[in-house]
C-alpha cells in the first residue's frame, strides 16, 4: 500500500509539473487570432477583417496559389487529369506534411492534386512546380506572376508549399482572393478542396480541414499550419445564393481556428443581406450626347452589380453615377462613360464601370448646326 501511495504522489506531482509548464507554454503563445477576414465571393467586397493586410507567414495556405496554377494548365488543355509527372529526389526529401512519394514513381496529375488539397503534401506541391515550370524557383516566378496580376499587394511567394523561408510572405485579404479567383475561375474543380480522404501510394490519410460538411455548410479550401504562422484555415461556404470566404491565421490551435472561421462565416450569413442593384446591360442611368442623332445614350454595367449591406444599414445604402457627359457622338460600345458605387455609414464598395447600352451615331449637317447655333445662343448643349 505504501508503495502505491509514494506512486499516487509521484504522479500527482507530475501531473501538476505538466500544467504548470503548459499553462508558461499557453502565455507564451501569439493572441488567438492576429489576422482575419471575411469576404463576399461574388462582389470581392470585404465584410469583416483585423489585420487583413498586415504580412503574416501562410503556411500550407501557399497551396491554393499551386493548385491555382495547375487548374489553369488544366482548363487551357496543355495538360490533362489522367498526364502523369515524375517524382524527384528533392520531392522525396521535403520534410512535414506529405504523400510519400518516392523518386522515379510517376504520379497522375489529378492525384497530385488530391495529394496538395487533401494531404497537404509538400511533396506533391515539388513533383507540380517541376512538373509545369522545371524547377521550384521557376515555379515560384510563376506564382509571383499571378499574384501581381491578381494585384496582391503583400504577398511574395520563394516555394509552392509554404515551408517558411526568407522572402515568402503573404496576409489573409491576398489569401481570400487566391480562394476567389480559384472558386470563380475554375468551377469545375472546385469540388477537390471538398475531399474529406485520399489514399494514395498505400497511405490513407485525412483533410486537415475539419470544417467541411459543417452545419454552415463548408465545402473548402484549405487549412496551413507552421511554428512561424501558427495555425490558419481558408474556409468558404455557400447559404441562401450567397457565398462567402473567411481566412483566419496565427491561431494557437485547430479547434481554434475552425471555432474562429466559423464565427465569421455564421456572422456573414447572418448580419449581411445581399442586394442586387443592377443586371448586366441593363439600363441603370443616362448620359447626354453632343452632337449625336440621339440626345441622350443609355447606360448600364458590363456584370451583375451585387452588394452585401449589414441589415441594420439597409436603410442606409445608397446608389452613386459620376459620369463624364456631355458624350461626344459618335457613342461607340465599349466605351467607358462613368462609375458606380454603393455605399452606407462609412463603407464604399469597388466601382463599377458604365458602358453605352447601344451606340450612338454623330448627327448629320444641319442638326449638328441647330444644335452648336442653340448652344452659342442659350449656353445648353
Amino acid at each position: 500500500m505504501r508503495k502505491i501511495a509514494i506512486l499516487l504522489a509521484v504522479l500527482v506531482l507530475f501531473q501538476t509539473d505538466c500544467i504548470k509548464q503548459r499553462k508558461k507554454v499557453e502565455k507564451s503563445r501569439p493572441p488567438l487570432v492576429v489576422h482575419s477576414v471575411l469576404m463576399d465571393c461574388e462582389t470581392g467586397d470585404c465584410l469583416f477583417e483585423k489585420n487583413s493586410l498586415e504580412r503574416c507567414v501562410p503556411s500550407s495556405m501557399t497551396k491554393l496559389m499551386t493548385a491555382y496554377l495547375l487548374f489553369a494548365r488544366l482548363a487551357s488543355g496543355e495538360i490533362r487529369l489522367d498526364d502523369e509527372f515524375p517524382v524527384s529526389l528533392a520531392a522525396q526529401k521535403m520534410p512535414g506534411s506529405r504523400s510519400f512519394f518516392k523518386a522515379g514513381m510517376m504520379i497522375r496529375v489529378e492525384d497530385l492534386i488530391r495529394s496538395v488539397v487533401v494531404h497537404s503534401g509538400n511533396d506533391a506541391c515539388v513533383v507540380v512546380a517541376e512538373g509545369l515550370a522545371g524547377d521550384v524557383n521557376a515555379f515560384a516566378v510563376l506564382m509571383n506572376e499571378k499574384a501581381e496580376e491578381f494585384g496582391l499587394q503583400n504577398t511574395h511567394f520563394s516555394n509552392p508549399n509554404g515551408i517558411p523561408e526568407e522572402g515568402h510572405f503573404s496576409c489573409v485579404h491576398d489569401l481570400a482572393v487566391i480562394c476567389r479567383r480559384l472558386i470563380l475561375d475554375f468551377p469545375q474543380f472546385y469540388h477537390y478542396f471538398g475531399e474529406k480522404v485520399f489514399r494514395i501510394n498505400g497511405v490513407t490519410q485525412q483533410n486537415r480541414n475539419t470544417l467541411l460538411g459543417n452545419a454552415l455548410g463548408v465545402d473548402g479550401l484549405k487549412t496551413g499550419k507552421t511554428d512561424a504562422g501558427g495555425y490558419g484555415v481558408a474556409a468558404s461556404a455557400e447559404s441562401g445564393g450567397k457565398r462567402l470566404i473567411a481566412v483566419v491565421n496565427g491561431c494557437r490551435s485547430n479547434r481554434d481556428r475552425a471555432q474562429e472561421a466559423n464565427k465569421l462565416l455564421s456572422m456573414g450569413f447572418r448580419e449581411f443581406s445581399s442586394f442586387k442593384i443592377t443586371e448586366a446591360g441593363k439600363p441603370i442611368a443616362k448620359a447626354k450626347v453632343w452632337l449625336g442623332v440621339k440626345e441622350e445614350v443609355d447606360l448600364c454595367t458590363h456584370e451583375d452589380v451585387v452588394i452585401s449591406v449589414p441589415r441594420r444599414y439597409e436603410k442606409l445604402l445608397k446608389v452613386k453615377v459620376k459620369l463624364s457627359e456631355p458624350v461626344d457622338a459618335p457613342v461607340i460600345l465599349g466605351t467607358k462613360i462613368g462609375e458606380l458605387t454603393c455605399s452606407y455609414k462609412n463603407f464604399t464598395s469597388k466601382k463599377h464601370d458604365l458602358f453605352p447600352c447601344e451606340p450612338v451615331q454623330r448627327a448629320g449637317f444641319l442638326r449638328r448646326a441647330a444644335v452648336s447655333l442653340k448652344h452659342l445662343i442659350f449656353g445648353t448643349p
